[in-house]
Parts: C-alpha cells; structure tokens; sequence
C-alpha cells in the first residue's frame, strides 16, 4: 500500500518537473533563436520596452513561468489535492 502511494506521488511529481522544465527551455531555445536573429539590431531594439538586451519579454516569461511550475507546481497540486481531501473527509460522517 505504502510502495503504490509512493510511486503515485512520484510520478506525480516528475510529471510536474518534465512540464515546467519543458515549458522553460521551450521559452529559452526561442529567446535564443531571437538574440541571434537581433544581434547587429540592439539599440533599436531597445527602443521597444518589448525588447531588451537579454530577450523578447514574452520568451522571458515564458520561462519564469516553466520554472515556477518546475518549483512551485508539486506544492501548490499537493495542497489541492489536500483540500479536497480534507473537504470529503468532514462530509463523510
């Protein structure tokens, strides 16, 4: 019983990792493909607030974004899933 709760909640978690880390390098490979496509071209660039030196802010995002669900994403689901967990249990008399 323990083994199959364990290996659930490890699956679970991996799952989580793969696609936070997934949406992250997603974000990066296309911020790169965007730094080398705007190499010569960094002052008007920088003249859009869209744009900086380091990337195109919605790549940028993108990223933040996959390393949130890589760290925050098996916590936030956990707690969830407790919540539910809780709420069913005082239902049930």
């Amino acid at each position: 019983m323990v083994k199959k709760i364990v290996a659930r909640e490890g699956l679970i978690l991996l799952g989580i990792v793969i696609l936070g880390l997934a949406v992250y390098f997603t974000g990066r490979y296309f911020n790169n493909l965007y730094l080398i496509q705007h190499q010569g071209v960094k002052f008007k660039v920088i003249q859009n607030m869209k744009y900086s030196l380091v990337g195109y802010t919605p790549y940028i995002r993108l990223m933040s974004f996959g390393s949130s669900i890589a760290i925050f994403g098996y916590p936030i689901v956990g707690s969830v899933r407790f919540i539910l967990w809780a709420i069913a249990m005082l239902r049930k008399k």
